[in-house]
């Protein structure tokens, strides 16, 4: 069979390749013919960049290394399967992902068919809007660590793909009030699509307007940190109150000096990392909401109209303009946001 695939050939070098690959399914394997996927950017940028914080290690992950595919967000439908798969059948429209981290920016990819990755894509839900569904449930790791009650104020630093999707989440999650931050009005006007958000330069007083000297109950009760700039981490224990919560959502690779009686200790807060692993590898009594439990639930969202994602998709192109359009993210950020790669003759 031959697999078309996006390569991160070396640093800042974007190729497309055509290989061809033997497959032969084990009894419990799905073959999936990609329709489209989704760039990641934080996460693709930092690995095509050499910026990832552990791009330089002596042993860095086979992901960062050159060459490899990239991507972690695809969907497609099943075109065969193995003799003893009952979850999906051909034909089926299905989520999925490439083994390991990686590996998914390509035309077809075989999964077992347990994979608590693979999930079925609900009627009523769009090929487009449902490859977002893990950005979706990295996203919703922020509220599930910071636990909000009912009313509580919520503050978004970056509005990126997963930052757009964190401040969706927050009203959902019962936020009283949700304001979401970025230095580009592009970003800021998509935000301000979901209902219950508002969307604010840094630099603005509504950034402040919670935090009064002296007042202890002052400050807002939570801040979801989705930029991975240091000057965001530092504006977020500023503002947020005494005894308040941090949930760092995005993935910072950067090196950056914190005072931390001044910015930590004297208030007491709570620095919660977000990062995907800290859920649940199995469900259990205490606590259900694994991965695969996420993305399930997300779905669910989609279906339910409960989310619109569609807002947040700039570029719909065919894979092989993929250099293009990794260079366009990173050049001009305001312009872009959501690219979608579409293949197999997919047109959305």
């Amino acid at each position: 069979m031959q697999v078309d695939r996006i390569v991160f050939a070396d640093r800042d070098t974007v190729r497309i390749e055509t290989v061809t690959v033997d497959v032969r399914l084990q009894p419990r394997e799905v073959l999936i013919e990609t329709t489209c996927s989704l760039i990641s950017a934080g996460t693709e940028l930092a690995a095509l960049s050499g910026t990832h914080s552990k791009s330089d290690s002596k042993e860095a992950p086979a992901w960062l290394r050159f060459p490899s595919v990239p991507g972690y967000l695809v969907c497609g439908r099943v075109a065969d399967t193995g003799t003893n798969v009952t979850e999906v059948q051909i034909g089926q429209r299905v989520v999925g992902e490439g083994p390991g981290v990686w590996n998914s920016h390509c035309s077809q990819l075989v999964m077992e068919a347990a994979d608590h990755k693979l999930v079925p894509i609900s009627e009523g839900v769009s090929d487009e809007q449902a490859v977002t569904t893990k950005l979706g449930s990295i996203a919703m790791t922020a509220p599930r660590v910071l636990h909000p009650q009912f009313g509580d104020t919520i503050v978004v630093f970056g509005l990126g793909l997963v930052g757009q999707m964190a401040s969706r989440l927050a009203v959902l999650a019962g936020a009283g009030q949700v304001i979401a931050v970025d230095p580009l009005p592009e970003r800021r006007k998509i935000v301000c699509s979901g209902p219950g958000i508002v969307a604010v330069a840094p630099d603005d007083p509504a950034v402040g307007a919670a935090v009064r000297p002296g007042d202890r109950l002052a400050g807002f009760d939570h801040v979801i940190e989705a930029s991975g700039h240091p000057d965001a981490f530092r504006r977020a224990c500023e503002i947020v109150r005494v005894r308040g919560k941090i949930a760092v959502l995005s993935s910072p690779h950067r090196t950056f000096s914190l005072r931390l009686y001044d910015h930590i200790h004297s208030k007491g807060l709570q620095i919660l990392g977000a990062h995907g692993s800290v859920l649940p590898a199995e469900a259990r009594v205490a606590d259900r909401w694994t991965d695969g439990e996420q993305r399930r639930f997300f779905m669910q969202l989609l279906a339910q109209k409960r989310i619109d994602v569609r807002p947040l998709i700039s570029h719909r192109v065919p894979f092989t303009q993929a250099a293009q359009m990794y260079r366009g993210l990173k050049e001009d950020p305001g312009h872009y946001l959501g690219v979608l790669f579409h293949w197999n003759g997919f047109t959305g």
